[in-house]
């Protein structure tokens, strides 16, 4: 087991959340996309999706559509702007479709706002399952 316990699991490392990636462990908690998501893991998150070897490729796809989502959805100018510049950045090193539908599909969600669809954009993404 990678987590002591349940509580560390909502606060997982860089080096923790690789190490899942890559294992054949189950979710270590319902709705982990949650912990997962931040600023400072998406680009590694990104990495997950283009290598075929990672085991949890769905999860993380997912993971980045409930980012993408409840930032557009907070409306918070400053995080927009980051993610916007966030996806760009992915978007020079980005190879698989599925990385590359997320950033299309992102972009115009930043521009149209008010097209987001939870069953899309939320937990168990219509565009991942």
């Amino acid at each position: 087991m990678i987590f002591k316990d349940l509580q560390h699991a909502w606060n997982p490392s860089p080096e923790e959340i690789k190490t899942w990636a890559y294992s054949n462990e189950k979710i270590p908690e319902q709705d982990w996309e949650l912990a997962v998501n931040g600023f400072e893991n998406i680009p590694m998150i990104c990495t997950f999706i283009d290598d075929v070897k990672c085991k949890h490729t769905s999860f993380f796809l997912s993971s980045l559509y409930v980012f993408t989502g409840d930032i557009v959805r907070s409306r918070s100018t400053e995080d927009i702007v980051r993610l916007s510049v966030l996806v760009e950045d992915v978007a020079k090193t980005a190879k698989s479709e599925q990385l590359k539908n997320w950033l299309e599909r992102s972009k115009h969600l930043i521009k149209h706002p008010k097209e987001y669809d939870y069953d899309y954009w939320g937990l168990g993404s219509k565009y991942v399952y």
